[in-house]
């Protein structure tokens, strides 16, 4: 599975230091490139606008997994969605769909114990035939995978696909339950959110005030500029919010920090290790972006002169 999963990132590297490579006339061979040489490569193109600024935050982000442990990411055990061995099936089935998850671990007594996953697919059979009464949890949950806080990302990946699992339980130095990290936590790492089907998806933008909105950074500009009736630029080799304000400053931005474009404010809300998350953006007043839009067509005529 996780050659499926790496493919493309493998191709995107090599597509990112090739150009690189060309444009500053390293023959070195890139297979030979450590991870150190390849970082400063891609520091090298920083502020090329031929590079899509996310691309070479998500190549980032691949590196990064040898150096965040599991803990960083993990879902803390306050947050934790488990069951009880003696949990009905009907009161487990109903857990499932309000949840919307299909693996949850099985605990006796207190979710330091835990016994093992319950897959939603493994109750089918029982839900089906009405034998519901007849069986135990614990008969069918699968054996659980632990693994340490401490635990580096790239190491839990490889080890998900040699134990074919989807999900670990992550206990403490002491051997009790800190939480849990599933194989999408890993890969949202790289590509940020990933939806599914039982996802509630949150609105990509909310209205705070007269012309200032809280935006999801992920966002595509057209779309962005349809919703909004505003003209971000579109070409650059950028897509989205986050690709644009990258593509302004060369560097990530932290939290709170503001960044002014043409009469623009953009304050970024948050940011999770190397992508902005959410921005808070401050659009000029319709007679601003006319003066603004006067100016520029001022500027072309000089030129034309």
């Amino acid at each position: 599975i996780l050659y499926y999963i790496f493919t493309p990132f493998t191709l995107l590297v090599r597509q990112v230091l090739n150009f690189a490579a060309k444009k500053y006339d390293i023959v070195k061979n890139l297979s030979l490139l450590n991870k150190h040489e390849i970082l400063v490569l891609l520091e090298e193109t920083e502020y090329d606008r031929n590079i899509d600024p996310e691309k070479r935050s998500m190549i980032h982000s691949i590196f990064e997994l040898g150096e965040t442990e599991v803990h960083e990411i993990m879902i803390p055990r306050t947050d934790m969605v488990c069951v009880e061995e003696n949990t009905s099936l009907k009161e487990l089935t109903k857990i499932i769909k309000d949840k919307g998850h299909t693996r949850i671990p099985l605990y006796r007594q207190k979710v330091d114990n835990i016994l093992g996953i319950i897959h939603a697919k493994d109750l089918l059979p029982y839900l089906i035939n009405e034998k519901g009464k007849q069986v135990k949890l614990s008969d069918l949950a699968r054996p659980a995978y632990f693994v340490p806080e401490s635990k580096k990302l790239y190491q839990l990946l490889r080890e998900f696909q040699q134990q074919k699992s989807h999900m670990a339980i992550v206990v403490d130095e002491y051997g009790g339950t800190a939480g849990l990290i599933t194989l999408e936590d890993v890969i949202e790492e790289i590509v940020g959110d990933i939806q599914d089907e039982y996802d509630q998806e949150a609105p990509l933008y909310r209205k705070l005030s007269e012309n200032v909105y809280l935006v999801d950074a992920k966002i595509d500009l057209h779309e962005l500029n349809e919703l909004l009736n505003i003209e971000l630029p579109t070409e650059g080799g950028f897509e989205s919010l986050a690709g644009f304000i990258l593509s302004l400053i060369g560097y990530l931005p932290k939290e709170k920090e503001v960044v002014t474009w043409h009469g623009y404010t953009f304050t970024i809300e948050k940011v999770v290790r190397n992508r902005i998350i959410r921005v808070k953006m401050q659009i000029p007043s319709t007679e601003v972006q006319e003066q603004e839009q006067k100016e520029n067509i001022s500027a072309k005529a000089e030129k034309v002169d």
